[in-house]
């Protein structure tokens, strides 16, 4: 599928979006050529405004019609960061299109949307991938003491993965929240439902670490930091209990807790308890204290299209390492 030795990436999706982090990767990997932007040609005008803008820093092109970019030959693979409610429809073309598609997390708004990718995956024969931890060193780590039996058969496993970003203590004290069963809308400016959004990387974790089936689920979620959140019918943390086939145990925590709540950016760590064991994991613990006389860190004012500081852009513009 190769065209000139380097498969060709289609980038859909634009600034305030992970775009701007995945495009640069794309871009520095010797494998792969940028093609071009697209979107739907009825798509948010929003929408195609940030992706004509990020087309145009990158010196890239912009195709207004998605159907005539996903039938060009020099096209192999999608990186797909449309909003999230748009996804399911989004994906599923373009495996039928025969491309391979590499999507931001989560990778659809609902089951029903995430079944319409995987089928045409299948059907077609591409590949795909979201946006997870489960390639990074420290997954790894942990995967190798299961994989050795270190501590010996597995009966309990706890995932938390919390961002630590936004400015905390607004949310209103008291005050139960009521979770609905399904979510209608996904995309805000001032939030994102953080359970769905930070959660996915500790199931996907839990998942891929135990190669099991889940069985039972309990969950909950709440709004313990942000009135953002709060005021847009969202979570900002949750928590989660498994049955995972073979009766193992999984617990998974997710959500955002604001600046200064970590000393790096929030915290990654997997416990395992076995029948001979237990190992923690933690891919953001110090590894060094530096004492200094400067100033102590203060979270920096709320970009007003970005109050959480989830994008490269908007966070460069304040001054701050997104």
């Amino acid at each position: 599928m190769q065209q000139n030795g380097k498969y060709g990436v289609l980038l859909l999706g634009g600034h305030r979006t992970h775009q701007e982090n995945y495009a640069l990767n794309f871009a520095q990997d010797e494998r792969c050529r940028l093609v071009a932007f697209a979107d739907e040609l009825d798509g948010p005008p929003e929408r195609i405004t940030l992706a004509r803008s990020l087309a145009a820093e990158l010196n890239l092109p912009f195709i207004a019609d998605l159907d005539e970019a996903l039938a060009r030959e020099d096209v192999h693979i999608v990186s797909l960061c449309t909003d999230v409610e748009r996804r399911g429809r989004i994906g599923a073309k373009c495996a039928e299109a025969g491309k391979h598609v590499y999507l931001d997390k989560p990778m659809a708004l609902n089951p029903e949307d995430a079944d319409k990718i995987v089928t045409a995956v299948e059907r077609n024969g591409v590949k795909s991938q979201m946006f997870s931890n489960i390639y990074s060193t420290w997954a790894r780590t942990v995967q190798q003491a299961l994989t050795t039996k270190s501590i010996g058969q597995l009966q309990a496993i706890h995932c938390d993965v919390l961002f630590s970003k936004g400015h905390p203590g607004t949310a209103p004290v008291g005050e139960k929240r009521i979770q609905k069963p399904t979510l209608e809308r996904y995309s805000f400016v001032e939030a994102k439902p953080e359970m769905f959004d930070v959660g996915v990387y500790a199931v996907s974790m839990v998942n891929w670490l135990t190669q099991k089936r889940v069985e039972r689920v309990f969950g909950g979620t709440a709004n313990y930091f942000f009135q953002e959140h709060h005021d847009c019918g969202l979570e900002d943390f949750g928590a989660l209990a498994l049955t995972l086939e073979d009766g193992i145990t999984a617990t998974i925590v997710g959500g955002r807790y604001g600046w200064q709540s970590h000393a790096q950016g929030g915290v990654r760590k997997v416990h395992l308890i076995g029948t001979e064991g237990a190992l923690t994991f933690d891919a953001s613990a110090n590894r060094l204290e530096v004492f200094a006389a400067e100033p102590a860190f203060e979270p920096p004012e709320p970009h007003p299209l970005d109050p959480m500081g989830m994008w490269s852009s908007t966070q460069a513009g304040i001054g701050m390492q997104p």
